[in-house]
């Protein structure tokens, strides 16, 4: 047996709990639709690490190893740190999305709740409401403060962008190398927090589905 894996940046989730058959439905499509975009987030956090490595490394060599045609190192650089860029983008897209589905789910959880004359059963019913809210709320604001660390690096490695794609030279390459070698120095602890939270995605996305296990 293992884990079924499950699919950012730059939150939210749904877990349904139907309480007759047709609201079970639903509810299970909604875990599921969320579970989804939890887990799709995950990866495109992770492969935001692995951008910033592509683009550290395709910058490093540009200016610490500059060939014959500077144009060439340039544009590779160029392109992971545009992918870098949209990869981030579609992770806030996916974060909003989160939110809206969770603000849909808990409060398609109270009016349920509010349902259930079993006053045990409603009791366990708001246990885990608040449980995984508070779930939620970690999410939410580990992805802002991981965002918060996020937005000013990829600022950094836009304005290089912009230094180089006016002075691709000789002068430029030595003018770049020291906020080059800061922001190379500064991805270690930006890339630990990136995983963690690609992790936290992950694990959020995997509780909630309903298809939990493969062979």
């Amino acid at each position: 047996m293992k884990t079924k894996k499950l699919i950012f940046g730059f939150f939210p989730l749904a877990l349904a709990a139907g309480l007759i058959t047709g609201c079970a439905t639903m509810g299970y499509q909604k875990a599921d639709s969320t579970a989804t975009t939890l887990s799709e987030s995950s990866v495109m956090v992770a492969k935001g690490n692995v951008l910033i490595d592509e683009t550290l490394a395709n910058l490093n060599d540009l200016v610490s190893h500059p060939g014959p045609d500077l144009h060439k190192q340039f544009t590779a650089f160029n392109n992971s740190t545009n992918e870098l860029g949209m990869t981030a983008r579609d992770v806030t897209v996916k974060s909003e999305r989160m939110r809206l589905q969770g603000a849909a789910y808990f409060k398609n959880w109270d009016s349920e709740v509010a349902k259930i004359k079993n006053e045990d059963i409603r009791q366990r019913s708001e246990a885990r409401k608040k449980e995984v809210s508070a779930q939620f709320d970690r999410l939410t604001q580990l992805y802002h403060e991981t965002k918060a660390a996020f937005d000013p690096y990829m600022s950094d490695l836009r304005d290089v962008q912009k230094f180089l794609s006016v002075d691709l030279t000789s002068g430029g390459l030595m003018a770049i190398k020291e906020p080059v070698a800061k922001a190379t120095e500064h991805a270690a602890p930006l890339k630990e927090a990136l995983g963690k939270l690609s992790a936290e995605f992950k694990d959020l996305g995997f509780s909630m589905s309903t298809k939990t296990w493969t062979e």
